[in-house]
């Protein structure tokens, strides 16, 4: 599974911090204390480093509420850097003479062979790196904090820097090849531990933690890093920290536009349900990959829209709608049983929908579909066209509807930075013209209309699909087959499982989208519901229905409910039969 990194507009991003917030107080090892070799947690001088976190004229007075023992991390050792990378010189501490910078992370490097900076000459090029550098200037060498107008990094690019490797980077602080002016300063420090001096006396051998790491609660994708300046050594007790206090604002750094690796793709929760399941990946303080929700349980009222909206393993129940309509396959219809709307042969019209006979007294685990009285994953043998994937039986494309921001592209129904401001995987290349990551082989091919670029050659858009039942490939889409139509339903919840038929011949073609569990919050589509005749029975779906994308889309994408838990025995709204 190819996973992109995510951005958000900042309502979506104010929600998800608050989320994440909430996911990571919930973790244990996420709030773990960090401890010294020697057995001192840090920070161990503590008022200085959180009145510069929270509130700070030298933090542009953003109150980041950081417990500075309790929200200290040193982890990500590393970072992605993104496009609009930008830095902020927040304080200085300590008296010596450092630079910081980014250095392209190796895993092949030796430890003891540890990146350093060389300077175009140690004069006026003293800041300027040499082409043979490991590390790259971002903060030149100082002595005292840099004059105000030189705090802010803004028109820094790493991505485009011709240093960039196209990787992970990590950060240094540079002792000045002139001399730091403190005969106790003269090492580098690392965010990757091991080009740090490891204490191998103390009675817990491990690295010096030289830098401490804190994620900001107030802006996205955006992190603290303090440093201490003096030398560590290899001893135990106060004789390894060397005279260091430990208060980690020596250098103090906030770095914008960098991610932790791993983060901010797809991601699903594994012990939510719908809605709720969906989620953005992050790490925790112990470099973990956690998956923060977008949808909070609970947070939501359910709608007649083909969402578990509540997270409640339930879709749609008790599901608002006008009088004398039910809600069937995420839309409030009129029911079945009057002669204008009766139920084609096979079918029964029960509690205002149209029920395949064979499958009104089947069980079937969530997530499944009815069909000729036999239960099977509603996905199963279907291979969707080009883009599209299939989801409670039927093929979507999970963009379809969805708008993205400047300088993004959708992408499995989420809105991603374009690839040159995130990378591809080894096996493919980024394609400037439309900001996606293709295969390597296809970088280059052209292909004409309803055909597509597969393992460097041009074939056609329907090319080994097998789409859904009762339906054929025209032009790279599944389309319902003439005649017959197909009949399914899926199960949402234990209970009567029924067959929802296409009434007078317009049928769905298939599952419904909405029947599977984790479908789109309330308000989004997407595809979310059949094709058919806009008007109709309780078995008939609107080809009108109108589509919202966005998150809906995204929830499709990813596939929820298809891996819910079974769950039997439970009962809807009314009285136990639930059908979509």
């Amino acid at each position: 599974m190819r996973w992109s990194i995510v951005t958000f507009s900042k309502p979506y991003a104010l929600a998800w911090c608050v989320a994440l917030s909430a996911a990571l107080g919930a973790s244990g090892t996420a709030r773990a204390d960090i401890v010294q070799p020697n057995g001192t947690t840090v920070p161990a001088v503590r008022e200085r480093l959180s009145d510069l976190l929270n509130g700070s004229d030298n933090n542009d007075n953003i109150d980041e509420m950081i417990d500075v023992v309790a929200d200290a991390a040193v982890e990500p050792q590393v970072f992605s850097p993104l496009c609009g990378f930008s830095g902020k010189y927040i304080a200085k501490g300590g008296g010596a003479n450092f630079a910081v910078g980014w250095y392209n992370v190796d895993d092949d490097r030796a430890s003891d062979d540890p990146p350093r900076y060389v300077p175009v000459n140690t004069r006026a090029g003293l800041n300027t790196a040499a082409p043979e550098s490991d590390i790259q200037i971002l903060f030149p060498f100082s002595t005292d904090l840099p004059p105000e107008a030189m705090r802010e990094l803004t028109a820094v690019s790493i991505r485009e820097n011709p240093a960039y490797g196209g990787g992970l980077i990590g950060f240094a602080l540079i002792p000045n090849p002139n001399g730091t002016g403190n005969g106790d300063a003269t090492q580098y420090h690392y965010t990757e531990h091991r080009f740090n001096v490891e204490c191998t006396a103390c009675a817990t051998p491990g690295p010096w933690y030289s830098d401490l790491i804190y994620r900001s609660n107030e802006l996205l994708n955006t992190f603290y890093l303090g440093f201490e300046d003096l030398d560590f050594q290899n001893a135990a007790g106060a004789a390894g920290v060397n005279g260091n206090d430990l208060d980690y604002e020596d250098f103090l750094f906030r770095f914008s536009g960098i991610t932790c690796p791993e983060a901010g793709l797809p991601c699903e929760v594994d012990e939510n349900v719908g809605a709720c399941r969906l989620g953005i990946s992050d790490c925790d303080a112990q470099g973990a990959v956690i998956c923060t929700p977008f949808v909070l349980p609970g947070s939501q009222a359910e709608q007649c829209d083909g969402v578990d909206n509540d997270c409640d393993d339930v879709i749609d129940e008790e599901a608002p709608c006008p009088e004398n309509q039910v809600c069937n396959r995420g839309r409030c219809v009129d029911p079945c049983g009057s002669a204008e709307f009766p139920c084609e042969q096979g079918f029964v019209c029960q509690q205002g929908l149209c029920v395949e006979q064979a499958c009104v007294d089947v069980m079937c685990d969530v997530g499944e579909v009815c069909r000729a009285g036999e239960c099977s994953a509603p996905c199963d043998g279907v291979v969707c066209p080009h883009d599209q994937v299939c989801r409670a039986g039927r093929c979507i494309d999970p963009c379809q509807d969805v708008v993205c921001n400047s300088g993004q592209v959708c992408e499995g129904g989420v809105c991603v930075l374009q690839c040159n401001c995130r990378g591809c995987p080894t096996n493919e290349r980024c394609d400037m013209g439309s900001g996606r990551c293709v295969e390597a082989a296809c970088a280059d091919v052209a292909c004409d209309e309803g055909t597509y670029c597969r393992e460097g050659a041009c074939v056609d858009v329907c090319d080994r699909v097998a789409c859904p039942a009762g339906e054929r490939c025209e032009a790279g889409a599944c389309v319902e087959a003439p005649p017959p139509p197909t009949t399914a339903t899926t199960s949402i919840g234990a209970g009567l499982d029924t067959v929802a038929s296409s009434g007078a011949g317009d049928g769905s073609g298939g599952a419904s989208a909405s029947g599977a569990g984790g479908a789109p919050p309330a308000g989004a589509g997407g595809g979310a519901s059949g094709g058919g005749e806009s008007s109709g029975c309780g078995c008939r779906l609107g080809a009108d229905t109108p589509s919202a994308g966005g998150l809906a889309a995204l929830l499709l994408a990813a596939g929820l409910g298809l891996r819910r838990r079974p769950a039997r025995g439970q009962r809807g709204a009314r009285g136990g039969r639930e059908v979509v």
